[in-house]
Formats: structure tokens, sequence, C-alpha cells
């Protein structure tokens, strides 16, 4: 663990701790893949680069800033050494998802399959322990998303089941930032029918297209080990529900992944319903939580832009509905925001990563 003594302010010194943290443990897990050949080394290389390249440009973004030798203390001068492209670019380069994404997609690239049983223990046991010292407490690591969300679509017409598609809410501390995070999401990364789903959902609170019927969708709470008590009553109380009934699928994975860590099942907010009104929600909302954050924000948003970017039939089957202002206008204006936000945190933006995105 760096020393933070000299800053003051505690969110920095929470920022430097929970980045330090996350990218330990995050090279020790591929090290340890590669050491028992589920992934290349090369390949394992390229995703402790992203992550380190996205941890760093957070620091950039960050308000008071965080420099590099700053985040990495100790290991600044080895990682700078091997990875002197990120240093320079992490400066005027943005990166095209959040840190957490990129742990996600290499944990499902590492165990093989896309099945829930096997990416969602080995997610939660990946970040146990990421949590930071905080005075005489733990807090959680700032770059650990909050909620993760799984997607299918199933339709005996078209093929029966899809494969299932991994999604976190976007982990970045800060309303601009966060802002910033979303806005590359949407002109970078996500598939081109999800973007325009949030800049409509911004400008006309309207859903921009219907999902054909049979798209499947599920989230739940990540919760740290020191709430694993609160969480895991949460899940009895919901199981005593049900009694000797079949227990939902959603709540079988939030019961069974306990040994390894702590998932709760979730409705979707208000912000996903109108966006996506017409997708089996599970659980679904007998009321719409009230949220404060952007459209864009939830984990529903990544794993049904996976979802599309793999199965180009479903995307042909979309219902767009017709809007006054077109989709390269509403997208241009989102990208006129992030350089303008950018420009506000006196970030001098170039390009985008170069890097190969490893996602499907």
């Amino acid at each position: 663990m760096p020393e933070v003594i000299r800053y003051e302010n505690p969110s920095i010194q929470i920022f430097i701790k929970s980045g330090h943290q996350f990218l330990d443990k995050v090279r020790s897990f591929l090290a340890t893949a590669v050491r028992e050949n589920k992934i290349q080394q090369e390949r394992a290389r390229d995703y402790f680069k992203e992550i380190l390249h996205i941890i760093l440009f957070y620091g950039q973004i960050n308000r008071p800033k965080v420099d590099p030798e700053e985040i990495l203390q100790e290991s600044n001068r080895q990682l700078s050494a091997r990875y002197p492209d990120v240093f320079e670019m992490c400066r005027t380069h943005i990166p095209k998802r959040p840190p957490f994404t990129v742990l996600l997609d290499a944990i499902v690239d590492i165990v093989g399959t896309r099945h829930e049983d096997n990416v969602l223990p080995r997610l939660l046991s990946t970040i146990n322990d990421m949590e930071v010292p905080n005075g005489d407490t733990l807090c959680r690591n700032i770059f650990v998303s909050t909620v993760i969300n799984l997607c299918y679509f199933s339709d005996e017409h078209m093929g029966g089941k899809t494969l299932n598609y991994f999604g976190a809410s976007v982990s970045c501390r800060g309303a601009r930032q966060r802002k910033i995070m979303i806005d590359i999401l949407c002109c970078y990364t996500w598939h081109s029918d999800i973007s325009w789903a949030v800049c409509v959902a911004n400008q006309y609170n309207q859903n921009a297209f219907k999902f054909p019927p049979c798209v499947h969708s599920m989230a739940f709470n990540i919760f740290t080990n020191r709430q694993s008590t609160q969480a895991n009553q949460r899940v009895e109380n919901l199981l005593a529900r049900f009694g000797d009934q079949q227990v939902p699928r959603f709540l079988q994975i939030a019961r069974d992944v306990r040994k390894f860590g702590s998932l709760v099942p979730r409705a979707p907010c208000e912000r996903c319903f109108e966006m996506f009104p017409n997708i089996q929600f599970y659980p679904f909302p007998q009321a719409h939580e009230p949220a404060h954050w952007e459209y864009g924000n939830c984990a529903e948003c990544e794993s049904l832009s996976q979802l599309l970017k793999s199965n180009e039939q479903i995307v042909t089957r979309l219902r767009r509905n017709p809007f006054q202002i077109g989709r390269d206008e509403l997208m241009n204006a989102k990208n006129r925001q992030l350089k303008r936000n950018l420009q506000l945190l006196e970030f001098s933006f170039r390009d985008v990563v170069p890097f190969e995105d490893n996602q499907l």
C-alpha cells in the first residue's frame, strides 16, 4: 500500500489507495492466469496496460489532479519503464471504458465461458480484499463497480438462447468525470443503438427503440466483504418469500455465489426502464427506484451493447422511433460535450487510446 500520509485530503488518499490496490490485485490475477496457461502473456499484458492507462487518466481528470508517480509510488519506476507509452498517453489520450469493465472482460476471457456460474464467482473472488483503509475502517475501492448485469436473448424461432453478456456500472468518481466517461462510452465504445438510446433519453426522456420480445436482463448490487452480513440477510429475506416454491434463477445466482462474495438482486432503475421498457427484467420492478445518476451510468447499457454487437439478428429486429433531432446531430452534441468537459478539467485531448478493444 503506498505512503499517502502527506495528502491531507481524504478523497485523494482513497483515490491513490484504490488505484494502487486495484492495479496490484489485477496484476496478480493476470499473472496467475498466465502461469496456469489460461491466457496468453501478451493478451494479459494488454488487459493490464489498458487498466493502467484508465486509472492514470482518471488521475489526470481528478480534481485536484493526481499524477502517475503519486498513484504508483514504489511501482512507478518499474511500470514506467515497461509501459512508457501509457505514461505519455494518459495525459493526452482518453480510454474507451472503465477499469472494472476491462477486468470483467478479462475474467470472461480467462474462464473461457460466459456462463454465470463460472464468471460471477471468479469476479467476486478477484475483487475480494480490494477495500482500502480509511482511518480505523475500510471503504469501498472507487474503481470497483457497484452493480453488475447480465443479459441474453432467448427465442426458439431464432436458434434458442444466446450467450450471456455482462456489463458493469460506470466506476468513476466525480460528477463531471462520470459525465466524461459516459460520453466516451457513447461516442467510442458502445453499440451505436445503445449510444443512441442514451442520447434520446437525455434529450426527450423517451426510448429510442424497442427490443424484440425475449430479451432478458438481471442485475445485482455488488457488496463488499465488510457488507457481507447485510447482503446475505437481504438474500435470505428474498429466499424466504418463496418458501417451497421454485426459486427464480436470479435468486439462485445470489444464493450460490455467497462463498465467493455477495450479490443482491436489484430491479432496474427508472432510467433503464425508460430507455428499455420492453425488456424482461429480473426482478421486475414493483416500484421504480429514483435515479440521481446520468442516463448511461447503469450496468444494463454495457451488457446490452455487447448483446447487440454479437447478435446482428437482434439489431435487425429493433423497432426504432422517429425524432425531430437526428442521430448524427445528437451524437455530435455528445462529442462536443465530452471535449468541453475535458477542456474544463484542463485535459489536453488529442485522441483515443489505440489499444485493441477485447470485447465481443
